[in-house]
């Protein structure tokens, strides 16, 4: 088949999928709004990033930035066009209204998307952060133009993919029928696999399993992911195990939570457990090559991933599949994939002290450690690539 992707930051959610159609002799056409090197064998045409207007409420300036990317997109689908090439499908993202123009030019050639998540304030925090106010009118208002967007883009599919039960339930009803196919990604558990015996340098750092390691991973140290719960229980953890070691991944931009401010999040908590911490303790490694983080995973006694109800990260399933211990958040969206006591320990939100508890605990019961670690591990192939691309061609191939 021809298949056109699409998606501003690709491959994105087509990160696997996109080698694997091209491993089974498909053709594939990428746009994307990037100027990144793309390993793809096939044609990569992109288009420059709309301009931010200032001073919009943020319902507005998404809808006004999709616009601008639909009709970049339509103009080069429209070249494809001229050049008498046209998909049999198209797969994209819906999330930037980068397909709202493509069926004027191709109306009878099905469009399958990946809306990822039905905005809702609760995913911003609202109602269930206790620092920021409760559901308002206002935060509501905020994401019309992304959920907008999203309706547009799929009253012009077939079908679309989620990758959990949790952001499928977000959906509105009237999307939630045949149509919608609940198929995670999937990821690599022949990479993500337990190691014994890793060792590398990273930093300056030898980084093996000789010493009690504490890991936490996310695109960005924000509060939305409960960086700075993670950061004070690091004092009564560090002053309780004094050769534990802690390793954290992650930028320090705003991030989904849209936390802005001149001093980043990793700053504040630092100014504010100034003396506290042994900072020789403390590696931040920020943003790292994908099997450097493997690595990290794999040299993790405990790993911590907490989240307000948001999308669920590609990491915590990769730790798993690396047979790490979880310490998690109680509620969506960990609780999809880890049970209390089965997976890992799961915990409140907003607990340091109890993270503390449960971290030390753990450190200190290797047979605990291991137990979940293994249950873990069992859990995370059930999302292994292998099965989950499968069910994806499957869906194309229907």
């Amino acid at each position: 088949m021809r298949l056109l992707l699409v998606h501003q930051n690709f491959p994105g959610q087509f990160r696997q999928l996109a080698p694997h159609l091209e491993s089974r002799g498909h053709e594939l056409v990428a746009i994307c709004s990037h100027q990144r090197p793309v390993a793809l064998r096939g044609k990569v045409l992109r288009y420059v990033e709309p301009e931010k207007l200032s001073g919009l409420p943020l319902g507005t300036q998404l809808w006004h930035d999709g616009q601008q990317r639909s009709a970049a997109v339509a103009g080069l689908a429209n070249c494809l066009a001229a050049e008498g090439w046209k998909p049999d499908q198209i797969l994209a993202h819906s999330g930037w209204g980068e397909t709202l123009g493509l069926s004027a030019i191709w109306p009878d050639v099905p469009q399958i998307l990946w809306p990822e998540l039905w905005i809702r304030p609760e995913h911003g925090g609202y109602g269930v952060d206790p620092l920021k106010p409760r559901v308002t009118l206002e935060s509501q208002l905020d994401q019309l133009g992304r959920n907008a967007m999203t309706r547009a883009a799929l009253a012009d599919a077939t079908a679309w993919v989620m990758p959990t039960e949790h952001q499928a339930n977000s959906l509105p009803s009237e999307f939630r029928d045949q149509r919608l196919h609940v198929i995670h990604e999937g990821i690599d558990t022949q990479l993500a696999q337990p190691n014994p015996a890793v060792t590398f340098a990273l930093r300056s750092i030898t980084i093996d399993r000789s010493v009690p390691t504490i890991t936490l991973v996310n695109r960005n140290l924000e509060r939305l992911r409960g960086f700075d719960v993670f950061m004070r229980a690091l004092p009564t953890i560090l002053s309780n195990q004094t050769n534990a070691r802690v390793l954290i991944v992650g930028d320090n931009e705003s991030g989904y939570g849209g936390e802005g401010g001149s001093m980043s999040l990793r700053e504040r908590m630092l100014r504010e457990l100034e003396g506290r911490l042994d900072l020789d303790r403390i590696h931040f490694l920020g943003r790292i090559p994908h099997p450097q983080l493997m690595a990290v995973l794999q040299a993790s006694w405990v790993h911590v991933y907490l989240s307000f109800p948001f999308i669920l990260g590609w990491s915590l399933i990769e730790a798993m599949a690396c047979g790490c211990c979880i310490v998690g958040s109680q509620g969506m969206p960990v609780s999809e994939v880890i049970q209390d006591g089965v997976e890992g320990v799961m915990i409140p939100m907003n607990s340091p002290e109890l993270l503390a508890d449960k971290v030390l605990q753990l450190l200190s019961n290797p047979e605990a450690r291991v137990r979940f670690g293994r249950a873990a591990r069992r859990r995370a192939l059930l999302y292994d690539q292998r099965l989950t691309l499968n069910q994806l061609s499957e869906l194309l191939n229907a």
